[in-house]
């Protein structure tokens, strides 16, 4: 496998990556993308749009490729030389920059690449960065052995909603009690937070194309479930407005956005058991 690092002057994150190949011992060729190699990442860059993404910032470094993968970001790029792509679903694009890495999906990796997560988060932890993990109550035994570890200085937990529509709103199966058991561990970590999205939900026993938004009363039994959960009605908990156009599901890209009224009263009512409830 020949791998090819391009880097940017300056770029600490660029480093550490370059720290994990050396003491991996593996051979790379770097090129800095800003330097003696911008013409070079140019031409890379054009010839891979669809892999590599440009923010309001430009190009994100480190990018990695090995003649058939590319990989952006730190931790992206540490994973795919720790493990392939065993730890694709646990780790995606970061948004958190200022010495934070983010992107960091305990719900959606596969449980039995846990060692290799563990490796990869340990090596970004001990090179001086923060983790912020996010989960949705899956996987809670993962989310148990990131806090034992320390692997975790920020958790958000997505709170999709009230325990009965819990799989509609997650799109599958779910254990109500390892989501209970996520919300508890949660709220271990040194920083976390709570959110619920008021999104809509289909209705099966109301039909196929029946889809309401989370009504207040349904938000309020999502707040008393985490009450319940963590034993504390002061939780930091924030209701977020759900954007259609952001929707995987087809049927809900027409649905309408709801009111900033609206969403008062979801927030009222959430009140009733997360004293500390606001809206996003």
């Amino acid at each position: 496998m020949s791998l090819v690092l391009f880097a940017a002057t300056g770029c600490a994150r660029c480093q550490i990556a370059k720290k994990f190949m050396r003491e991996k011992n593996l051979g790379f060729d770097e090129h800095d993308a800003i330097g003696e190699g911008k013409e070079l990442f140019g031409k890379f860059y054009r010839a891979h749009r669809a892999a590599i993404v440009r923010g309001a910032d430009g190009v994100e470094f480190p990018v990695l490729a090995d003649g058939s993968e590319v990989r952006q970001g730190v931790a992206a790029v540490i994973a795919w030389l720790q493990a392939g792509a065993r730890l694709d679903g646990f780790i995606g694009r970061s948004e958190v920059s200022r010495g934070w890495v983010g992107g960091l999906h305990v719900s959606k990796g596969d449980p039995d690449a846990l060692e290799d997560l563990l490796a990869v988060l340990g090596f970004l932890k001990r090179s001086g960065l923060k983790l912020e993990l996010d989960t949705d109550g899956r996987n809670a035994a993962v989310l148990e052995r990131l806090l034992s570890q320390g692997l975790g200085d920020r958790v958000v937990m997505d709170l999709k909603g009230p325990q009965p529509l819990y799989a509609a709103l997650i799109g599958g199966p779910v254990d109500p009690e390892e989501v209970q058991r996520s919300m508890t561990l949660a709220a271990g970590f040194p920083e976390y937070r709570f959110e619920t999205t008021v999104a809509p939900v289909g209705r099966a026993e109301e039909g196929p194309e029946a889809i309401r938004y989370l009504t207040p009363d349904e938000v309020a039994e999502t707040a008393l479930w985490l009450k319940t959960a963590t034993g504390s009605h002061r939780q930091p908990y924030v209701l977020r407005a759900f954007n259609p156009q952001d929707a995987f599901d087809e049927r809900l890209r027409s649905v309408e956005m709801l009111t900033p009224a609206a969403l008062f009263r979801h927030r009222s009512a959430a009140r009733r058991h997360q004293v500390m409830a606001e809206i996003e």
